[in-house]
């Protein structure tokens, strides 16, 4: 019966088994999103207040999320804005936030490296840092695939275009007291994303090298560099660890080897 159906949406409608597969996908994607999309229309609430504050219209508002779309980038841009920063120092300042997508971007890549062009394109735009997070974590277990990254991204994409809509029109019935709610809500997802992935000792290694680079950073290093410099060596100590414990695993290999000999 099923394949009747399909057979039907093919020959009425130009549908194949692979759009319905890649549909599903694309779904999964989405919905496998959604914990992550809610946290994060609650923080993109706070960038719609934020840019209402600093006296940018509702289409520069929805402009920022549209075409630039990395929250953490949009909310330093506004706050620089309101307290009349020059175009140049905001640009750069933007540049450094993103700098960290360079790492995401290559610890995906290789997963899809049979991807189009085009659709390697797409995904690299949508690509926040909710979005990888499922994504990769998806990959670890599952066949990777773009279609499912598509659906990820559009879910970000989506809720958090909406959300600085809501804030700017609405955020000033938000009370006062409930500012701490939106912080805590960015912090959880985060945690939400990296405690699952948290599965061997070289990730241990990264994440609190991470945790104390960044921490220690924030409060000696002037501006945003030190997002980069924790990431850079929280890669490089997990890379040391890992490559420790190969060789540890290997030399067990080798003497298991020698042992069974005699």
């Amino acid at each position: 019966m099923k394949v009747e159906l399909l057979q039907e949406f093919t020959l009425k409608d130009g549908w194949t088994v692979k759009d319905e597969k890649d549909y599903r996908i694309f779904l999964k994607g989405f919905i496998d999103t959604m914990p992550l999309g809610i946290s994060t229309l609650i923080y993109g609430v706070v960038y719609g207040v934020m840019a209402s504050k600093a006296g940018l219209s509702i289409f520069e508002t929805i402009g920022m999320s549209a075409f630039i779309f990395v929250g953490a980038s949009q909310m330093t841009a506004v706050q620089m804005i309101a307290i009349g920063s020059s175009p140049i120092s905001i640009i750069i300042t933007v540049l450094i936030i993103n700098l960290r997508h360079l790492l995401l971007a290559a610890s995906i890549s290789p997963y899809l490296k049979d991807v189009s062009k085009k659709m390697k394109m797409i995904n690299a735009f949508l690509m926040t840092d909710e979005s990888y997070a499922v994504t990769y974590s998806h990959f670890q277990t599952n066949k990777p695939s773009s279609i499912y990254f598509l659906g990820s991204g559009i879910n970000i994409y989506i809720l958090w275009g909406s959300a600085g809509v809501i804030g700017f029109f609405f955020g000033n019935i938000i009370s006062p007291q409930l500012n701490y709610i939106f912080d805590f809500a960015f912090v959880a997802a985060f945690i939400g994303m990296i405690v699952p992935m948290i599965k061997d000792f070289p990730t241990v290694a990264t994440v609190v090298t991470s945790a104390v680079v960044s921490i220690t950073g924030s409060q000696l290093i002037t501006g945003k560099w030190y997002i980069i410099i924790a990431a850079l060596l929280a890669s490089t100590a997990g890379y040391i660890v890992s490559e420790l414990k190969s060789k540890v695993e290997a030399n067990r290999v080798i003497k298991g080897g020698i042992d069974c000999e005699h």
